[in-house]
């Protein structure tokens, strides 16, 4: 715990710092200036159940693509990057939801548990890297090394269960929303 401590400690050092910066007191400023007066993209004109849905393509098929690119058997990293991407397309889809309807929402449901699983993973790489980066000895070693067998066979389950997560995303029907409101 002591280590963990200290990580906290330094990542709050870190964070104080940074939000002391002038760099964070800009990027405050300019939000502010955009909420006094909103930039506006074209169509901005038209009603949101037609402008907003189509947004939500991109972030998907920027996951799609990605999930295609992967080898085989996918590293820690890509599955890292897959989750992250499924996180933006699970967003896009709840924004719009209000206008798209509820098949956005299911759309949305099932990224979330892409997003899931992924993490899960995600949560057991990085406690394995942190267990192995811990260089304790002795009884705490062992204790160590059965975590780290405990949080393998944890990253082994996600990894098992993250392509049926993605069939489950990827279905035609569960994006037809995005072609119907494109089409309006």
């Amino acid at each position: 715990l002591h280590l963990l401590e200290l990580d906290i400690e330094s990542l709050r050092q870190n964070l104080v710092t940074d939000l002391d910066s002038q760099r964070y007191l800009d990027l405050l400023e300019r939000l502010v200036e955009a909420a006094h007066s909103p930039a506006t993209i074209g169509g901005a004109e038209q009603p949101a159940s037609t402008a907003l849905p189509p947004l939500a393509t991109t972030p998907w098929r920027r996951l799609r693509a990605a999930v295609r690119r992967l080898q085989v058997i996918p590293t820690d990293a890509e599955l890292h990057r897959i989750r992250i991407l499924a996180k933006r397309a699970r967003y896009a889809a709840e924004a719009v939801a209000p206008v798209a309807g509820p098949d956005a929402a299911s759309f949305a449901k099932a990224a979330a548990r892409l997003q899931t699983v992924l993490g899960e993973h995600q949560d057991s790489v990085t406690a394995q890297a942190w267990l192995r980066a811990a260089k304790v000895t002795g009884r705490r070693a062992f204790v160590a090394g059965e975590l780290i067998a405990l949080e393998r066979i944890a990253a082994a389950d996600a990894r098992a269960a993250w392509p049926q997560a993605w069939q489950s995303l990827d279905r035609k029907k569960l994006r037809d929303w995005m072609s119907s409101a494109a089409g309006r």
